[in-house]
């Protein structure tokens, strides 16, 4: 799994960005791809944990959890 920190998460609208430890180019992460948060929601400047896939010509984040 990779690692990265979350730019900006926007509750109300289910989703957001996270920025990779390995410098890549930020993903975007969607509330139902959160596992193990209260409410399917990241808090700014958390550190998580994700799998990296395609869609839609994107990168998105799967399975996040944050990291301890």
């Amino acid at each position: 799994m990779a690692t990265g920190t979350v730019r900006t998460y926007y509750p109300g609208h289910g989703y957001g960005y996270i920025k990779p430890d390995d410098g890549g180019p930020e993903l975007t992460v969607y509330y139902d791809s959160i596992v193990d948060a209260p409410e399917h929601v990241l808090a700014d400047g958390q550190r998580v944990e994700y799998d990296a896939t395609v869609q839609e010509f994107r990168e998105v984040a799967e399975h996040v959890r944050a990291v301890e």
